[in-house]
Formats: C-alpha cells, structure tokens, sequence
C-alpha cells in the first residue's frame, strides 16, 4: 500500500465455516482511507458474514484483521458506524426516542440525534412511531443510527435490499453524500449497478472466495465487443487468432464475434483486415453490459 495511503481495515486470510458450510475461505483485502468499498457477491458468497466479523458480531475461525493498523479493541467501535443486516428498533416508540436508546449503548450526547435525522432525511418524521415508516425509511433510520456519534468509517450490509426504485435512490444519495464528506464506507451489495453508482473500489466475491478486487473503472470497464464478417470468415478468424488485437472470438449466427483487446478499436480490425487482403462487408459496434460481465464473472463452473 502506498505510504499515503492511510490503512482503515486489513483482512488477513480470514475464514468462517457454519457446520458443513464455508462461508469465507483465506479470505485477504486492504481498504484504504477515503475510500467506498464494494464488496459484491450474489447472496450466500460471504459478504454479511465478513462484515459481521470485522465489526465484532461473531467471530472468525482463522486468519486476523486490523482497523486503522492496531488489533481491534472496544474504542476502535466509536470511529465504526455500521448496519448489518435489517435494523432493529422498537415499533411502539418514535425516532427520536429509538435513536436516545441508541445514544444510551454508545455513551453518545442526544445533541447528534437531529444532525443524524437530517442527513437521513428523516427530521420531519422525528416524532412519528417506528412502525408507521415505509420501509425505505426504516433502512434510511438503521443508516441514522450508524451515523451517531459521526463515525470515521461507514460499514453497510445490503442497505437497499428490498426497496422500490425510489427507495433505493434515496438510500443511495444518502451514501453518496457521506463519501462525498469524507467518510470510508465499506458496502455489501449484490447489486452490481448500485456498486457502481457509489464505490470507488471493488472485491467480488463467490462461495466465500475472492475472484477479483480493484479499482471499479477498471474491474467493471465496459469491453467494447464488435460483430463482423467477410466472404472468408474461418481465415480471418484465424489470423485475428494470431494477432495481439482480441481477447475473445465467437462464431454466431454466421458472424466473428470479438471482444476487443484494451485500446483496440473497430477501425484497427479493419485495417488489419484489409492489411491481409480480407474486406469486412458487416460491421456493428455493441457493449457488453455490466450485469452481464458480473454474471459471467460469477457464474458455476
């Protein structure tokens, strides 16, 4: 890591196994200060299970992990806000009351109560009973709550799971605006357009292993994949095989699928072509989506 680069978390060949199940295996990531960190995986690839034990829920079976370079301790907690899974709060009491109860287990002054509200935009329900909110305000107040006491770093568990678009909007320019802040935020998420949309850095996982982490322009880049054809396919074919200009060719329907390789562009395909005395009568440019690219990377064996 480079040396102005702040460490916030370390995770050291972490694994977790639930009687016959691996949750995590050997599992190692470095997340950095000031960064949003998306930790992408379908549901069961370990991704709740990593942040319930970097935030002290339940405990590893092997390997270790650090916050902001020491061994985790109980003061480490105050500098962690975080919502693991669905929150939890009392139906019968209103918001204000069910963030004093929060207040109270963190040792933190009523005084940020409205400050959390606000940015969760809540304030205006503050006196409303928990059980009367939609449930994109339920998630919006698990956020409130993590936000007390004006934590360092942000830990989220699928914090717009189950909401409506609106929902999942909302929630996300919340995060957006305690990035924007200054705040590390480490996000679960199985949703790979919304780790797009807020993070800056990627590890996606599968069956508790890591496939792949970085930054998210280059993990999750957009391949530029071009359809062409010529009156000798199998030769071109063959002598796009030898070059250094694709990482993929595809035979479809009559058609030389190619997935072009780094600044390659549809224009050096033609004039290699033409270089080889082939001349293209098809060309159509076409992107590979990003949820496509996701499942492909994620996909059984």
């Amino acid at each position: 890591m480079p040396i102005d680069m702040k460490e916030i978390l370390s995770i050291r060949g972490l694994s977790k196994s639930y009687k016959n199940v691996t949750a995590i295996q050997n599992l190692n990531l470095e997340i950095s200060e000031g960064q949003a960190y998306g930790i992408l995986g379908p549901n069961g690839s370990g991704k709740t299970t990593t942040l319930s034990i970097v935030t002290g829920i339940i405990h590893q079976d092997e390997g270790s992990f650090n916050w902001f370079g020491k061994h985790p301790h109980a003061n480490q907690r105050k500098k962690i806000g975080s919502l693991i899974e669905t929150p939890h709060f009392y139906p019968y009491l209103n918001l204000i009351k069910n963030l004093q109860i929060i207040c109270d287990i963190k040792g933190i002054s009523y005084k940020d109560i409205y400050r959390v509200l606000e940015s969760a935009r809540l304030a205006e329900r503050r006196k409303s009973r928990f059980s009367t909110l939609s449930l994109g305000m339920k998630q919006r107040l698990g956020i409130a709550a993590a936000l007390l006491g004006d934590p360092s770093v942000l830990v989220l568990d699928e914090p717009t799971n189950g909401l409506d678009p609106e929902g999942i909007a909302e929630v996300r320019e919340i995060v957006i605006q305690q990035v924007e802040q200054g705040k590390t935020l480490i996000l679960a998420s199985h949703i790979l357009s919304e780790v797009e949309k807020i993070c800056s850095h990627v590890a996606i996982l599968k069956k508790g292993e890591l496939l792949a982490n970085g930054p998210v322009k280059e993990l999750l880049a957009e391949d530029e994949i071009i359809e062409i054809s010529c009156d000798r396919n199998e030769e071109l074919k063959g002598k796009l095989e030898g070059s250094e200009l694709v990482n993929e060719i595809e035979t479809e329907n009559g058609l030389l699928v190619l997935t072009l390789n780094g600044n390659t562009t549809p224009a050096d395909i033609n004039a290699f072509a033409f270089s080889n005395e082939l001349v293209i009568h098809h060309m159509l440019s076409r992107k590979r989506s990003l949820e496509s690219q996701f499942l492909e990377l994620v996909k059984e064996d």
